[in-house]
């Protein structure tokens, strides 16, 4: 019966174990829900910047979950997709590299009380920008498609223009580069979405990732053609990779 259980997903596992006291204990059982845990998931586990507590594979894939865990690196954190056990991603600003990152007359590092890591970065002086993130294929869920999202603020309506164009791209080695544009000045709000914990996120392209035996880069760029606009006051937490029910965009 686990191997059956194991085949089916996380959610109608957890259906059949109110059917009987003997559906529950299969349900509950470490075969079961090793199977819905990545194959590196004790590998991550060692890297967590917290130790996890756990008293079964249910219960590891259960706090994974209920992340987003930051990596010991402190530049990176890691959470499951519960209802399929796809791995997610957010690469923090120190993490993936922004354009004129490092002087500190064009931006200055912070901590934010509402982010995942422990600086982003807040842009002081217009200038070009120009976004670059990269991770291995391997640290992805295989056979995929994943949507990358730019994670930002901005510090008050007044210190930004809420009007910007995009050219954005998002691939990976034989994965191939795809990407598109957003129409020169849409407004802010026609192209982000505003999430739960404050932070905006604009679409930068997917990709689908393969099985990656060749532990190909996955690679991602957003670039702003328009470096006139006024930008000053805008907040950079990363670029978070989450799993999409979607083929990649042509």
């Amino acid at each position: 019966m686990s191997y059956i259980l194991s085949l089916t997903s996380p959610r109608d596992v957890a259906r059949s174990s109110v059917l009987s006291l003997e559906f529950r204990a299969v349900a509950d059982s470490d075969a079961v829900w090793r199977s819905f845990l990545p194959s590196d998931h004790e590998e991550i586990i060692s890297k967590l910047e917290t130790p996890l507590v756990f008293s079964s594979k249910k219960d590891i894939y259960l706090r994974l979950c209920k992340g987003p865990l930051l990596l010991e690196d402190n530049t990176k954190s890691y959470w499951l997709e519960r209802e399929t056990g796809k791995k997610c991603y957010m690469l923090g600003g120190r993490e993936i590299t922004i354009s004129l990152e490092n002087v500190t007359s064009y931006w200055r590092w912070m901590p934010q009380p509402s982010s995942r890591v422990p600086a982003v970065a807040k842009l002081m002086i217009d200038c070009t920008l120009k976004v670059k993130g990269k991770v291995k294929g391997r640290m992805l869920s295989p056979n995929t498609s994943y949507v990358g999202y730019l994670l930002f603020k901005v510090a008050s309506p007044e210190e930004v223009c809420v009007r910007w164009g995009w050219n954005v791209g998002l691939g990976a080695g034989n994965l191939g580069r795809l990407g598109g544009r957003l129409g020169q000045g849409q407004d802010l709000e026609e192209t982000t979405h505003t999430r739960e914990d404050g932070w905006m996120e604009l679409e930068m392209g997917s990709f689908f990732n393969d099985n990656n035996e060749d532990d190909d880069d996955v690679e991602m760029e957003m670039r702003n053609f328009h470096i006139r606009t006024p930008k000053t006051g805008l907040i950079l937490e990363g670029v978070e990779l989450r799993p999409s029910t979607q083929p990649p965009h042509e």
